[in-house]
């Protein structure tokens, strides 16, 4: 039986999250392509998964409840992206190619550390759910409704009567109610899934070791939010710039796409440098993933 390695939660300055930001871009800088390409991958698994969950939508018309619901079951493969991410980074920074097997590469592990995933990704739907109804039950679904007619419009619907009725107070507050759930909800789940695979802690276990961890660490989590602002703001003006000097045209929404596309792909870069930062694994196995081809490991 291996014994379950030893870990503690290192004090990291507040600085440490820019420092996240800088070496995921100096990662993604070497192999963006592969970046990229996962998470294409992961974004056509959830493709394929709602095959199976539109079978399901009559169903859930049938006892009254919204298909949005029934197709945010793929949320429970949330935990499947940020490992695949974290493998894929820290196979980068030990030289070695990304490869599309790192997405099922969890899977491949023990009956309770893929246990313990399943729970963390039903984690991931609960805390949906939890928002999604508090919010509809208070302001009649008006924030959702509102929502995805302005996410409908297109560059050249946009300027075509009628426009969507503006949002009220009572549907602007519980979108921010809405948008804390969600943020208070991933607290516990940030690290858990890093947790398990690597520390082997149980769900509950590593979800509660998650919220320590960013207490402890919530100066640096601070600078590293800051840190995705200032990017996000530099990314959102450079497509301002650029939509003045191309107009609405198909040129801009493919580089508008490919930016948000990259920009997703490095959020989830940086979260290996997080877990790396804040975590101290003492383990009789090396720290450092093997991957398919290498080879064993020398006594």
């Amino acid at each position: 039986m291996t014994p379950t390695p030893s870990i503690r939660i290192r004090s990291v300055p507040a600085l440490a999250g820019l420092r996240w930001i800088r070496l995921a871009l100096r990662a993604f800088r070497r192999q963006p392509g592969g970046f990229m390409g996962m998470f294409g991958l992961y974004m056509l698994l959830l493709l394929l998964l709602t095959i199976p969950l539109s079978v399901l939508a009559p169903l859930a018309e049938a006892l009254h409840v919204d298909p949005i619901v029934v197709g945010s079951l793929t949320l429970v493969a949330m935990p499947l992206l940020s490992l695949a991410f974290m493998l894929s980074t820290e196979a980068v920074t030990n030289d070695l190619r990304i490869r599309p097997a790192l997405l099922f590469a969890p899977l491949r592990g023990s009956n309770p550390r893929r246990g313990a995933l399943v729970a963390i990704g039903l984690a991931y739907f609960g805390v949906f759910l939890l928002a999604w109804f508090a919010g509809n039950g208070i302001d009649g679904g008006e924030s959702v409704k509102w929502f995805l007619e302005h996410a409908a419009m297109s560059p050249e619907t946009s300027k075509s009567p009628p426009a969507p009725a503006p949002l009220t107070d009572a549907g602007f507050a519980v979108l921010l109610l809405k948008m804390a759930i969600v943020a208070l909800g991933s607290i516990p789940l940030w690290h858990a899934p890093a947790l398990v695979q690597w520390g082997r802690y149980g769900a509950a276990k590593a979800m509660f070791a998650s919220v320590v961890a960013m207490w402890r660490t919530r100066a640096a989590l601070a600078m590293f939010g800051l840190g995705w602002f200032a990017l996000s703001f530099v990314a959102t003006a450079a497509l301002g710039l650029l939509a003045l000097v191309l107009g609405e045209s198909i040129v801009l929404l493919l580089v508008a796409a490919m930016l948000y596309w990259a920009l997703s792909a490095l959020f989830y870069v940086t979260l290996w440098f997080g877990f790396d930062d804040t975590f101290e694994i003492s383990s009789p196995v090396p720290f450092r993933t093997l991957m398919a081809s290498d080879p064993p490991p020398t006594p």
